[in-house]
């Protein structure tokens, strides 16, 4: 399983996380998974935190509810989030684990040095870190 994010939609989620540092961003990513084997991104979602936070984040419902329309307006399903680690590694922390669902992508960037990881939850396994590849595709 790998995870397919065009070089747009990395560097607006890397903007998002920098300009809310020290802050936690988070957004939502639309997409598909492509043969139940690839999350194949097409966009990422902005979205408030409304915890006004730098250890965590909670995306605001209203810009959720958006989101989730407009990706079904456009043909897309919303197939993971994404949120900042101000000062911390690209990895999930303890809060994160806590708050996962199955089969879900998580993508958390590392700033203000910026570092991507994606991950999955699986349930009764915890997160598995998934290889990440940016570019412009045709990925598939």
């Amino acid at each position: 399983m790998e995870v397919l994010i065009p070089e747009g939609v990395r560097d607006a989620m890397v903007s998002h996380a920098l300009s809310e540092y020290p802050r936690e961003a988070c957004g939502l990513l639309a997409g598909e998974k492509v043969r139940g084997r690839v999350f194949l991104i097409k966009r990422a979602y902005r979205t408030r935190n409304i915890s006004d936070s730098p250890l965590r984040y909670e995306i605001d419902p209203e810009d959720m509810y958006r989101a989730f329309l407009d990706a079904e307006k456009e043909g897309m399903e919303i197939v993971g989030a994404y949120h900042s680690h101000p000062l911390g590694k690209a990895v999930p922390s303890k809060m994160d684990e806590e708050r996962a669902h199955p089969g879900f992508l998580y993508v958390i960037i590392s700033v203000p040095r910026v570092r991507i990881g994606a991950f999955i939850w699986e349930e009764g396994k915890g997160f598995r870190e998934l290889p990440v590849r940016i570019g412009e595709g045709p990925f598939i």
